[in-house]
């Protein structure tokens, strides 16, 4: 299955905390390997606030969606990829319909299974 990694800390301090990017990344390359993918990219949003989908990063990693690049994207935590819910549920019916699985390690969330599909709607 290929995957794509993304990875965001929007201040140093974020850094500072136990998620900077390394440590984001080191997760998302320990779970790609627990999945069984080839992780094709990682893709980075450093300095970048997730109040908003407009993130140079995230245009990147949607522009691998569309086009059906990848069957998988991978979060160390869902609040890397976005801190809204509306904005959360349109990335969903995004990946849904490219039949794209969200994948989110802190969470423990796969929406490539019925079971995940499930949590993510309660």
């Amino acid at each position: 299955m290929l995957t794509i990694g993304y990875v965001r800390v929007s201040t140093d301090r974020q850094a500072e905390k136990g998620v900077s990017l390394e440590a984001q990344e080191a997760k998302i390359r320990a779970m790609a390997t627990v999945q069984g993918s080839e992780l094709i990219d990682v893709i980075v949003d450093g300095g970048e606030s997730a109040k908003s989908l407009n993130r140079p990063g995230l245009q990147r990693l949607m522009a691998f969606v569309n086009g059906g690049k990848v069957q998988a994207v991978i979060v160390a935590k869902l609040d890397r990829l976005t801190r809204s819910v509306k904005d959360l549920c349109g990335l969903l019916e995004l990946f849904e319909k490219r039949k794209v699985a969200l994948i989110s390690v802190a969470e423990a969330l796969d929406t490539g299974s019925a079971a995940g599909r499930l949590v993510i709607t309660i």
